[in-house]
């Protein structure tokens, strides 16, 4: 991953730039026209999320570094690398699976992938590794990364209450919501520090390439650029606690603690940047070019490699086509659920609280009497999830955007007469709620995403169907043991009516 250019063609000079540009340019013509949609997806991501804004300039960032590069490029001619097809075949099969199980994530990184490796299979080997570093940042245009806010979210809450503690302030901590005395705060996912690590970490890596010419260093600085801006958000966490709580609310309070945030983080970056100046390397010359023997090859064979490298490329979408199942009106009903006795199902649904879901084929949403209180249970029916319509969606979870009155204050996996079961305790404008819920896939309750992907995923492609439900149990109540009670007492009464009516929606679905 060198910025020096070190061999040329023995046709050095003929030619100038034209070939390397043309098979450039040709390479990424096809790659936009055969993956427009995916690509619209991921503009669309950019233009509406400010943690993956950067994808606009990611190209027009790797144009300029070939550019920088020019003169070590002049005269050079591409050898297309029949060999990258063992590579590009896996990556194509990739944004296949992608786009047909609707995994938003590797659709668009197998996407890019495949950009980069069909330019590596064009170029041929030895262009390849000069460019390497200008042709892999495109990796950078892949939206992917949210899988980590909660995890970041966490570690966030941990880090800032125990560092708050640490300084003597009493805090009590409801998992990502603590109370000091003068004030209670909560980490949401613009504090998770995702746009910071991501920002940082592509940054990072930029100034890593071209400040440095050894690989060890360039790595080291680049696993700084990532690491540092977690550390860093942690810190910025706690400062605006502090700030909060010492100033009683009025200093870092509304949006003034995300104005605080990117000035800290901004401090903290040109830090990282002036001590890495420090060890520098000089600029290299890129207008030192080493002349170098390259093994002849016909005309008409890299025309043929090149048109089998191509095919490769197209082979995803065209067969997306066939394979993708075609958007369609999903008519489906969900009748009342028959109360089992003692409980009686209660004629207005009065819940207080409701999942924020979207893109299902039908819900429903019911309130239950019984001997020790209400319960409510909501379903929410998913069939043909094509883009929209997808149950295991980021834009699916049981409180969603921060200007809801409601967050969650704790989660865990619990056991359940339905099985192992998320509960969830929830706060918000008439005190707690507890929430246990589940996908139902079949006769099949499942509460990993992943693993819950993956089966819909595999139904979906053997033809089986994807139906699932989405069921959540709410009671509101603020003993947890007696909420727990109220309502494993009505799941168990009402396993095998719930089973029945998702099974009955998913029959209707078919159809």
């Amino acid at each position: 991953m060198s910025a020096v250019p070190r061999q040329i063609d023995t046709d050095a000079g003929r030619g100038g730039l034209l070939p390397v540009a043309a098979t450039l340019l040709g390479v990424v013509l096809v790659w936009a026209l055969a993956y427009a949609g995916t690509i619209r997806d991921m503009a669309s991501i950019w233009s509406r999320s400010d943690t993956f804004a950067h994808g606009y300039v990611v190209l027009p960032i790797a144009i300029y570094l070939i550019w920088m590069q020019r003169a070590g490029l002049a005269g050079r001619r591409p050898r297309p690398a029949l060999s990258v097809l063992l590579l590009l075949l896996p990556a194509v099969a990739a944004w296949l699976i992608g786009q047909l199980t609707s995994i938003a994530a590797l659709e668009h990184l197998a996407a890019v992938a495949v950009l980069v490796l069909g330019l590596w299979g064009a170029l041929g080997h030895r262009l390849f590794r000069d460019l390497a570093f200008p042709l892999c940042f495109l990796m950078f245009m892949a939206p992917v990364g949210e899988f980590l806010v909660p995890v970041l979210m966490h570690y966030t809450a941990e880090f800032t209450v125990a560092a708050v503690r640490a300084s003597g302030v009493p805090v009590y901590q409801e998992g990502l919501q603590f109370v000091l005395p003068n004030g209670r705060w909560s980490v949401v996912e613009a504090c998770s520090g995702i746009r910071y690590l991501i920002a940082s970490f592509m940054v990072g890596t930029l100034y890593a390439y071209l400040n440095y010419q050894r690989l060890r260093k360039r790595l080291w600085f680049a696993l700084v650029a990532l690491l540092i801006p977690i550390v860093a958000n942690w810190v910025r966490a706690y400062i605006i606690v502090m700030l909060g709580y010492l100033s009683d609310n009025a200093l870092a309070a509304g949006v003034d603690h995300l104005i605080y945030g990117w000035v800290f983080f901004g401090v903290v970056i040109l830090a990282m940047f002036w001590l890495g100046n420090r060890w520098r390397d000089p600029e290299p010359d890129y207008s030192v070019v080493l002349p170098q023997i390259e093994s002849p090859r016909g005309r008409a064979q890299s025309i043929g490699v090149v048109l089998v490298l191509a095919a490769a490329l197209a082979a995803g979408p065209m067969l997306a086509g066939v394979l993708a199942p075609a958007a369609r009106q999903v008519s489906v009903s969900l009748p009342p659920l028959a109360a089992v006795s003692p409980w009686q199902r209660a004629e207005t649904a009065d819940i207080v609280f409701r999942p924020a879901f979207a893109g299902f084929r039908a819900e429903r949403i019911d309130r239950f009497t019984g001997p020790s209180g209400d319960v409510g249970l909501y379903l929410a029916f998913y069939a043909e999830q094509v883009a929209g319509h997808e149950m295991l969606s980021s834009d699916n979870q049981i409180v969603h955007g921060e200007k809801s009155p409601w967050y969650v204050v704790a989660s865990d996996i619990e056991d359940s007469p339905f099985g192992a079961v998320r509960h969830e305790r929830l706060h918000g404008p008439t005190g707690p709620i507890h929430v246990w819920r589940w996908y139902q896939i079949g006769d099949e309750v499942l509460t990993d995403r992943i693993r819950a992907k993956l089966q819909l995923s595999w139904a979906r492609l053997a033809g089986q169907g994807d139906s699932s439900t989405h069921v959540v149990v709410m009671v509101h109540d603020d003993a947890a043991e007696a909420a727990r009670s109220r309502a494993f007492a009505f799941m168990t009464a009402h396993r095998e009516a719930v089973i029945a009516a998702v099974a009955a929606a998913a029959a209707e679905a078919e159809r």
